[in-house]
């Protein structure tokens, strides 16, 4: 395969896996998908599943056992090499060198007379396979039906093999009808259970659709051509060509058949539906005879829905070439059913009424979308309702649709074929519907419907649980629906090992890379929901209820410290306890607050361990006027807002309890001293610093804002603790280790500043009457008269009392 075909391969992978279906996420470095990030765009796109998806489920799941063996990025040597440990899987090495001699023969004949210590039919085979590769196909053929001659358990090693082969030969020679029936032949070998290490059977499903699309006037033309049964896992289609008329009923097997080997997970079958449908919206006059057949609708309106960006913008095609612009397939395909009369009033009812509704709703067609919607009732059709009811303003028929359409997925699975969508649909439906119940102000309604997809959307339920609920509000849903006894044997191990970039938290979970879905995950929903909580109720004064909350025993010791620390200095009866418990509760506030305290959202982003001060939640809320945001809303997040509001807030009151600590401390001493350096060292760790001091260099608007805010915040910080110093200078004692005042702080001695009440007073008294000795002899010899005097008078008074 050239470079250029190769790269068009992995380009058209990408696309059948992903799509081009959008969804509004938070902008960021892994940061997790997030519905309420813009609200309007998630609740106005359209629904859609991958292709790829859509492909294998356009005909009832397969009840037989073929497997599909691919490998979409196979070089020529990985291809070589499966189909050599295929062929010599059980055999003896002997056999193997037997077989290698025979391929390298270069004729049938020699290379059967090489093999004749080898089973019969793997002898026969081999030799046909190399009258095959050399061009002399009756030669070939004659040797593969004398393998399928034998005994059927004598050719059982190779039946498979061979009855695909012949396949192949009729096709090449034109002999459509026989290619057909060795194809057939060979999926009823694989399904009685002859082996196929190379998965023909489900091949052989392609090679007759090829047959049946030449039929219809169309040919694949493919970036490889190996004459080797192994071809099968290593076909490139590239393109759809027309070599004729167009046979609809031709097309209509072929696409069968391309979809019964998609749905046995075959890629190439995938990719051969994407051509067709690719080919078909690009030409209007086939798409126009071809559009009535009712395979065809459904292949179409997948194409479509899974391809072509609900605004118009760039849509990836063809190789991917970001200057090729986008074709309009969506006014391609909804032109062309509209001349056939399809979904019109007294036309034929389409085959794919639902997916149809939801194009004619994608292009703004809503009377349109409304009927073809009441067409085919389903998860779908009700989810199209949904959306055009959000448009009419009526949120609460919008909810009753979306109930509907959650209410008519299956428990499990996918569904049948052609009635639903994935699985992995329904939590966007329902994600969506909470977005729903959080705009008509039913708050712990819209957390109750997010939580089950709380692994998907965890940023949507951070939002909800921390800035939208009161704090009984969430601690009333988290004692009824998460108590204690559930969640004490919920447990969930996240395998570092397997996925390195793993972004784990103290309580043990976190999130976890899923691949498939290529998003983050979060990990321990119900612990982390009450983590959260007890992380709240630390912030609005309510510690002692939080206790119950942490998951962690770790966390909750160190909660408790930070508690018994703050109580302490408020009840403490001498300055130097109450300065020790001040600065136990700094220490605690400064190492340990993301857990005790920390904000699961903005600003702290316990969920990202602070890696970002937004990705998890909304910092902020859209401006007045945007849709789907109640004034209740905004009350609750602006009622609900950390203080102070700065990222790891924990920080600030570290800061400021250090500070309380050095108040209560006799200036003199060193532990005044290191509590303020301890001060300022927390007011330096609020810096966050940037690549640069000048934020106009910066061209992207949103990381100039950005860096603004970290600068603006910087020098809070530099001011705090300059201020926090200025105080040491004017007033604290010197130390020999101040000179890096901030950086190196050694721990405050605070049983020598207990001492230092009594101590200090001592020795300035003993300092005045060293300087001021004159004055102290006579103020020593006035206090002596002014005692003896009184003793005078009071044993006077004794002597003589007064009656």
């Amino acid at each position: 395969m050239s470079v250029r075909n190769k790269r068009r391969a992995l380009a058209l992978s990408v696309l059948l896996l992903t799509g081009a279906a959008g969804i509004a996420i938070a902008c960021g470095p892994d940061f997790p998908w997030q519905l309420l990030d813009r609200r309007d765009v998630t609740l106005a796109e359209t629904p859609a599943n991958p292709f790829a998806w859509e492909a294998a489920h356009l005909v009832p799941t397969p009840t037989d056992t073929m497997k599909a063996v691919e490998n979409r990025w196979a070089t020529d040597d990985t291809r070589a090499k499966l189909r050599i440990d295929a062929e010599t899987t059980g055999l003896s090495p002997e056999a193997a060198s037997l077989i290698s001699a025979m391929r390298a023969a270069g004729d049938g004949d020699k290379a059967y007379g090489l093999g004749e210590k080898l089973p019969a039919a793997v002898r026969l085979y081999t030799a046909a396979a190399v009258d095959y590769q050399a061009g002399r196909l009756d030669q070939a053929a004659t040797r593969f039906q004398a393998v399928l001659d034998l005994p059927a358990a004598e050719a059982a090693p190779r039946a498979v093999w061979a009855a695909y082969m012949l396949g192949r030969v009729a096709a090449l020679r034109g002999q459509q009808d026989a290619a057909t029936a060795a194809f057939a032949k060979t999926r009823s070998l694989a399904q009685a259970g002859a082996p196929d290490p190379l998965g023909l059977g489900v091949a052989s499903l392609g090679e007759e659709a090829r047959v049946r699309l030449a039929q219809a006037g169309l040919s694949v033309h493919e970036a490889t051509d190996d004459d080797t049964p192994a071809r099968a896992v290593s076909t490139y289609a590239v393109e759809i060509r027309a070599i004729g008329p167009l046979d609809s009923a031709a097309l209509s097997q072929a696409i069968s058949l391309y979809a019964q080997q998609a749905a046995h997970d075959s890629f190439h079958g995938v990719e051969a539906l994407y051509l067709i449908g690719t080919y078909l919206l690009d030409h209007s006059a086939p798409l126009k005879a071809a559009v009535t057949d009712p395979l065809v609708q459904r292949l179409l309106a997948a194409h479509v829905l899974a391809f072509e960006a609900d605004t118009p913008s760039w849509r990836p095609h063809r190789g991917m070439d970001p200057t090729t612009p986008p074709t309009p397939h969506l006014g391609a395909l909804t032109a062309a059913l509209a001349e056939a009369q399809i979904g019109a009033t007294g036309g034929p009812t389409p085959a794919a009424a639902d997916q149809l509704a939801t194009l004619a709703y994608r292009k703004g067609d809503y009377e349109l979308a409304a009927r073809l919607a009441a067409m085919k009732p389903g998860p779908l059709s009700s989810w199209v309702q949904a959306k055009l009811a959000l448009q009419r303003g009526d949120l609460a028929q919008a909810a009753k649709f979306y109930a509907e359409a959650a209410a008519a997925f299956p428990a499990s699975g996918d569904g049948p074929q052609g009635t639903t969508m994935r699985a992995a649909e329904r939590n966007r439906l329902l994600g969506e519907s909470g977005v729903v119940a959080l705009a008509r102000g039913e708050y712990v309604a819209a957390l109750d419907q997010l939580m089950p997809m709380a692994d998907i959307y965890w940023g949507d339920v951070v939002h909800i649980a921390e800035r939208v609920l009161t704090v009984d509000e969430l601690k009333a849903y988290v004692d009824a629906k998460l108590p204690a006894s559930i969640v004490a044997n919920w447990t969930r191990t996240v395998d570092n090992k397997q996925w390195p970039n793993s972004l784990l938290d103290t309580m043990g979970v976190g999130y976890k890379y899923d691949e498939e879905a290529d998003r983050l995950r979060y990990q321990g929903a119900p612990l982390g929901l009450r983590s959260l909580l007890a992380r709240r109720l630390m912030r609005a004064g309510r510690g002692k209820e939080a206790l119950a909350y942490y998951h962690n025993p770790a966390v909750a010791k160190d909660a408790r410290g930070y508690l018994d620390a703050l109580e302490t200095a408020g009840s403490a009866w001498w300055g130097a306890s109450r300065a020790r418990a001040w600065f136990q509760a700094a220490q605690l506030a400064r190492t340990k607050g993301m857990e005790i305290m920390g904000t699961e959202g903005p600003p702290d982003e316990a969920a990202l361990k602070g890696a970002y001060d937004v990705g998890i939640g909304q910092a902020t809320l859209p401006p007045a006027g945007a849709p789907y945001v109640t004034d209740g809303e905004r009350k609750r997040f602006a009622d609900s807002t950390p203080q102070p509001d700065q990222r790891f807030h924990y920080r600030f009151m570290a800061t400021d309890a250090a500070e309380h600590a050095a108040d209560q401390l006799p200036h003199t001493s060193q532990a005044y001293a290191a509590t303020l350096c301890w001060a300022v060292n927390y007011a330096t760790d609020q810096m966050i610093g940037t690549w640069t001091d000048d934020p106009n260099t910066i061209q992207d608007p949103y990381w100039q804002s950005v860096v603004r805010g970290i600068i603006e915040r910087d020098k809070q910080a530099k001011g705090r603790a300059a201020a926090l110093y200025d105080r040491y200078i004017k007033t604290g004692p010197h130390q020999p280790w101040a000179a890096p005042f901030g950086h190196a702080c050694p721990a405050p001695d605070f049983d020598a500043a207990a001492k230092e009440w009594w101590q200090a007073p001592a020795r300035q008294a003993h300092r005045w009457i060293r300087q001021n000795h004159r004055k102290a002899l006579l103020g020593g010899a006035a206090v002596l008269a002014v005692l003896a005097a009184g003793s005078a008078l009071l044993l006077v008074r004794r002597r003589h009392p007064i009656s």
